[in-house]
């Protein structure tokens, strides 16, 4: 009878840990309206677990993310997920939501630097679309009508020269059978969303709009794979804008041409609204995607006096930048002897 009531002891209190293990913690989220789910990967399993707390109200003594990764979750992925989670929704039911998501989903990467045939044909072969329908979508007025009624783009807003300005560089998921308008409309809401008031506030002290910002930073981008200069550079050509000089920028010459290589004088004087030697202030459109460092630089970097810069004679990716036209064109000077000289050898 002794070890009888002993194992009989153990049961009972086993059942009485195992109700307070499942009944007291809560195992259904708390939420009483439907919230969105929103989360940046990579991500710890803390920071994962904090964030499913505070928006679903889940607290369990087991952790979500490492159960949810042992189950096929990917914490790890570059990228950003969004989900609805519905009220009362249990602590394994979301484990199957959050990984069906993730499995429907496709990660698309938008690179700086892309011009409209590489954004077309990239992210057409991340689909089962053609470039020429992507490029329909993106080009259509009443698209880009609706783009710019929900955006900050009202004014001097998307257009056919301008599409660049959707396209922040980042990592997205879509679902598999996302529709080219589709990824075309979470990119407008992305950058949307990228122009906090911060940036809004930078852009309007500067006297631009958004769309022009993006285009500046997409000649600082063009002019310049040197990261650590793009403050220069930008504050450059803001104060050329500033005094109502001629931008005289050779990537958008490089875009006029058609075709990479070295700006000869005689390709300066090619008629084109892209051409800053021809016509002041910025060009038509953007010249590409611009990066993240350039906007950046372009909205809050230093400032500096300068006005002019070239290339540097030690013919490394940097720049030597001068305040007076004298000191500049000695700087010019240095940079084509070392340039013939190297052209001799």
């Amino acid at each position: 009878m002794g070890k009888k009531w002993i194992w009989a002891l153990v049961t009972l209190v086993a059942l009485i840990v195992g109700l307070k293990f499942w009944l007291l913690p809560n195992w259904y989220s708390t939420n009483s309206n439907n919230v969105a789910l929103t989360y940046e990967t990579p991500i710890s399993f803390d920071k994962f677990d904090a964030m499913v707390k505070d928006k679903t109200g889940l607290t369990t003594p087991l952790s979500f993310a490492k159960i949810a990764s042992w189950k096929g979750l990917k914490l790890d992925a570059d990228g950003t997920s969004t989900l609805v989670i519905r009220p009362k929704t249990s602590f394994w039911s979301l484990i199957k939501l959050l990984v069906r998501y993730q499995r429907e989903q496709k990660m698309v990467t938008i690179l700086s630097h892309w011009d409209y045939n590489q954004f077309q044909r990239q992210l057409s072969k991340q689909f089962d679309w053609s470039p020429t329908q992507l490029g329909e979508e993106l080009m259509d007025p009443t698209n880009q009508k609706r783009w710019n009624e929900q955006t900050w783009l009202k004014e001097k807003g998307l257009d056919s020269y301008n599409w660049q300005a959707i396209a922040i560089p980042n990592s997205y998921m879509f679902k598999r059978t996302a529709t080219p308008i589709q990824v075309l409309d979470r990119l407008v809401k992305e950058a949307h969303d990228f122009w906090t008031k911060e940036r809004m506030l930078a852009a309007s002290k500067l006297g631009l709009t958004p769309v022009e910002v993006v285009k500046l930073a997409s000649i600082v981008t063009k002019e310049s794979n040197h990261v650590p200069e793009y403050g220069k550079i930008a504050s450059t050509y803001k104060n050329r804008l500033k005094i109502g000089m001629l931008l005289q920028a050779d990537p958008t010459v490089v875009f006029a041409r058609g075709r990479a290589g070295r700006v000869l004088n005689r390709d300066t004087k090619i008629e084109s609204p892209y051409n800053t030697y021809l016509y002041t202030g910025l060009p038509i459109g953007a010249l590409c995607i611009p990066s993240l460092n350039a906007i950046d630089s372009c909205l809050f970097g230093a400032q500096y006096p300068y006005v002019y810069f070239c290339a540097k004679s030690d013919l490394t990716p940097q720049h030597d930048f001068a305040i007076t036209l004298d000191e500049h064109n000695k700087n010019a000077q240095r940079f084509h002897r070392a340039l013939n000289a190297l052209k001799k050898n």
